[in-house]
């Protein structure tokens, strides 16, 4: 009696199709991806009668400089001065509570915060911001 032998075949695994699956892929993304100038949204502002930009000029006036300079009132204060910064900002009227913050355009980040949280903590809940160029 003879018995059918049974070979094991070696494990191969076909990489036709799966190459042309990646392509298919690939094509897919270059063809739905944007690229260059297109990916960017340009938008038309609608402009406002109701809304009037009104600049208190009654209010007390801090200037942040690029060089680290305060001026609260057109006295000059060092940024590396905070203390004394915080007792000026204290000093200051807040019947007002109307403070104008300018900040020079290179002046950092972290001292226009500072500046609005140690006001906020004072009393001062309306700041208006504005931004100095050069």
């Amino acid at each position: 009696m003879n018995f059918l032998k049974s070979e094991k075949k070696p494990l191969t695994i076909e990489i036709t199709p799966l190459i042309d699956i990646v392509f298919l892929l690939v094509i897919f993304f270059v063809v739905t991806s944007k690229v260059g100038d297109s990916q960017y949204l340009e938008l038309d502002l609608p402009e406002t009668e109701s809304f009037a930009y009104n600049l208190v000029k009654e209010g007390h006036e801090i200037t942040i400089l690029e060089s680290g300079s305060v001026l609260i009132n057109n006295k000059s204060f060092n940024m590396n001065q905070y203390g004394e910064i915080e007792n000026a900002i204290l000093n200051l009227d807040n019947t007002t509570q109307i403070v104008i913050l300018s900040a020079e355009s290179f002046s950092y980040h972290t001292w226009v915060v500072t500046m609005m949280d140690s006001l906020q903590r004072n009393g001062f809940n309306e700041i208006q911001i504005r931004t100095i160029e050069k």
